[in-house]
């Protein structure tokens, strides 16, 4: 029958983009725009296995069934919150912003405005031009983000800039890795250092988007190896968690402030910033906050868009501090084991 040969072949397609997000395999460009939707795309597999049970098609009714239970296995996680580590009581935090301003934003004005007064103490702000930054320094950024590190990008929609208003450490650095430039500041939270990482790696719609976005993901992972202590990485990422280029990050040690806060299925991408497109809502979610061992997220909180085709976001993050090691056989370091 001929729905026989059209539900295999969608089962087909949503099994390839499973499998490409499961196992890591490298995949190209349509393969990776059905990576970033795949909570949406495997759904497709609920009314033809669903179709196959009562048809009593049951070789297709099992292959839906386990495309259906990946499904499960994919989204639970996303909306449940982790454990939170005891030392996140008590330690020190900073509250961190992240904003695709937009290029072409015709409010500049509202944009900045909001993020002065969100109360963050550093923010990351992606597409920085000098529209926007004549706005956010004119609603009195100069004097409530002073310090300030911006890539050199030679493209304004893949400039990116942080503003803090904790002050800098000298290890605060623009750094080119490969074809990905990273924004590298450095603040102090507690007794200490906590890397902010700003990154915007190519989006797939340019021309030759994707190998690149491949190559900075690549170029990424192998620095991060080199990051002594704490550290956020954070901006528009152009990909959702679902792409294995992505998850080898994850995979590294990383975790996903959405995710850890059962946030995981929120979107924070509109097709458009105005019109028609944009009335449909964000879609999927391409700004990403990724922490290392020693942050933790406690809360995250949507901004309005403003005239960009992003939403904002603040996060409050919880940085662990360096505990000293008693020496042993002293009453500290016996009470220290009995404790743990």
């Amino acid at each position: 029958m001929i729905w026989h040969i059209v539900a295999w072949s969608v089962l087909a397609l949503l099994a390839a983009a499973a499998i490409t997000s499961m196992f890591g395999v490298s995949s190209r460009t349509l393969l990776a725009l059905a990576n970033d939707g795949l909570p949406y795309v495997l759904l497709l597999a609920w009314p033809i296995t669903l179709v196959a049970i009562f048809a009593s098609a049951w070789s297709l009714a099992c292959a839906g069934a386990a495309l259906v239970a990946y499904h499960l296995a994919l989204i639970i996680p996303r909306v449940r919150s982790d454990q939170v580590p005891r030392w996140v009581v008590d330690a020190p935090r900073f509250d961190l912003s992240v904003a695709n301003v937009y290029v072409d934003n015709k409010t500049p004005e509202a944009m900045a405005r909001q993020i002065v007064s969100c109360g963050a103490d550093v923010v990351v702000i992606a597409e920085w031009n000098d529209r926007f930054g004549a706005a956010f320094d004119a609603a009195g950024a100069k004097e409530i983000f002073p310090h300030r590190i911006c890539n050199d990008c030679d493209n304004s929609a893949y400039v990116v800039t942080v503003a803090s208003k904790l002050p800098l450490e000298k290890e605060s650095q623009v750094v080119t890795v490969g074809p990905l430039i990273i924004t590298h500041a450095v603040i102090t939270c507690g007794s200490r250092h906590v890397g902010v990482l700003a990154v915007h790696p190519t989006a797939m719609v340019d021309p030759g988007g994707y190998p690149e976005w491949k190559a900075q993901l690549d170029a990424l992972l192998g620095y991060i190896r080199t990051v002594d202590g704490p550290f956020v990485i954070a901006g528009d990422f152009n990909s959702t968690r679902f792409r294995p280029e992505f998850q080898r990050l994850l995979h590294a040690g990383l975790i996903d402030a959405h995710d850890t806060l059962g946030r995981g299925l929120s979107a924070s991408f509109r097709l458009a910033a105005t019109g028609a497109l944009a009335a449909a809502g964000t879609i999927v979610r391409l700004d990403h906050a990724l922490l290392s061992d020693g942050v933790w997220p406690v809360v995250a909180n949507d901004l309005d868009s403003c005239g960009s085709d992003h939403v904002p976001f603040k996060l409050t993050l919880a940085v662990r501090q360096t505990t000293k090691v008693p020496p042993a056989g002293s009453s500290d370091a016996v009470m220290s084991r009995s404790t743990m």
